[in-house]
């Protein structure tokens, strides 16, 4: 018997030992979409749960084929893991499984950044392999030469994968080159003002829009890389639509090859729903495709024989409550729900693209927006076991 009892604890530890050494994470893609390089997300609880590991203990992620995966572990600013993503493709209704096992994961190079630039300005810079962008922040707004109040986004096109936005204002700063000028791999051709930009949101009553009355007053950098880069802006509190006070928090994140951010507002404890806009600076010589049913703006400002052409897309996981012109802004409105204090806020996606950045026709850009707006309404489908 005591023989029996043994061999019985000798099972059980190597079955154990066996649940610690690999996991497996199948997705599933069920959509008839073709998904290229698609971001997978997966509960780091749930990893914890059948994998029984912690952050303090190296793993690799391999595919069908034994390669390794790069990947991160994503905080959004706490002190222990939320996520684990990772990036992969799909055929239309592929299954996929990944192995999750210990093992020392290949160093990888970064994709994405972002930056506070007390030098510049205050503002916050953000980038990835494919596009850039900034904020203002309390500095612009008391600049001699500036005195900027926005709360839009700026975007800075680029042609090259490589994180470049920083060099960009070294040589600014060092008067090499500044920011405005024409360069062989992009940079600051996009015009904000007191706009919202590329794809800000702002509350909206009767035709009319109700802006922060400043500049982001701080910050909070809250994952940084490899392959996502998140931060949280917060502003000080103002009166929006209808005199409802504001508190106003925007947390922004860029995964690698995305042109898009995902953008969650907050507007604190308000008792009743408002509506907000998002969208972007509109002149009237402006190309746009939209479409409030399926949840997105895509548009095009007109060619400039040396800067290409400047893309910028709006993107919702729900059908948008309408898309118009409003002056000179284009914009998507969408509900903004008091519970949605008790989550993170109000989600949408909004960036842009360029001409010489891997969009070389209008139609490029428009088909990007769509099937990112079918993509974001039809996720992955992620298990682990």
């Amino acid at each position: 018997m005591r023989r029996i009892m043994i061999l019985a604890a000798g099972v059980f530890l190597l079955t154990a030992c066996m649940k610690e050494k690999s996991v497996t994470i199948t997705v599933e893609n069920k959509s008839t979409l073709t998904r290229d390089n698609e971001m997978v997300e997966v509960s780091w609880q749930l990893l914890q749960e059948k994998f029984k590991f912690d952050k303090t203990k190296s793993f690799i992620i391999q595919d069908e084929a034994g390669q390794q995966i790069p990947y991160q572990v994503v905080y959004n600013g706490n002190t222990t893991p939320e996520l684990l993503i990772f990036q992969a493709s799909f055929k239309p209704g592929q299954l996929s499984n990944f192995e999750v096992r210990r093992g020392t994961p290949d160093s990888v190079q970064s994709l994405v950044h972002a930056r506070f630039m007390k030098e510049y300005k205050d503002d916050i810079s953000w980038e990835n392999d494919r596009i850039a962008f900034r904020m203002y922040g309390p500095a612009m707004e008391i600049d001699p030469n500036e005195q900027l109040i926005t709360g839009g986004i700026d975007l800075w096109v680029k042609s090259t994968p490589n994180l470049i936005a920083n060099q960009w204002y070294q040589d600014d700063l060092a008067g090499i080159r500044g920011l405005n000028d024409i360069k062989p791999e992009g940079g600051d051709y996009y015009s904000v003002g007191r706009t919202l930009g590329a794809g800000a949101a702002a509350t909206y009553l009767k035709d009319s829009l109700y802006y922060g009355n400043g500049n982001f007053k701080s910050y909070e950098i809250l994952d940084n890389g490899p392959l996502r880069t998140v931060f949280k802006l917060i502003y000080d509190p103002y009166y929006g639509a209808d005199s409802v006070l504001i508190n106003e928090t925007r947390i922004i994140s860029l995964d690698a090859g995305s042109n898009l951010n995902k953008i969650i507002e907050n507007y604190g404890d308000i008792k009743e729903p408002l509506q907000i806009a998002a969208g972007f600076p509109y002149y009237g010589n402006e190309t746009y495709d939209l479409n409030a049913e399926e949840g997105y703006i895509a548009y095009a400002q007109p060619e400039d024989p040396e800067k290409g052409i400047i893309y910028l897309g709006l993107v919702s996981d729900v059908a948008l409550l309408n898309t118009r012109v409003l002056g000179n802004q284009l914009i998507g409105l969408m509900n903004y729900q008091p519970s949605y204090m008790a989550g993170k806020g109000l989600i949408y996606y909004s960036g842009g693209g360029w001409s010489k950045g891997g969009f070389p026709t209008l139609a490029d850009w428009n088909g990007y927006v769509k099937n990112f707006a079918l993509r974001v309404r039809h996720p992955l489908i992620v298990s682990v076991h």
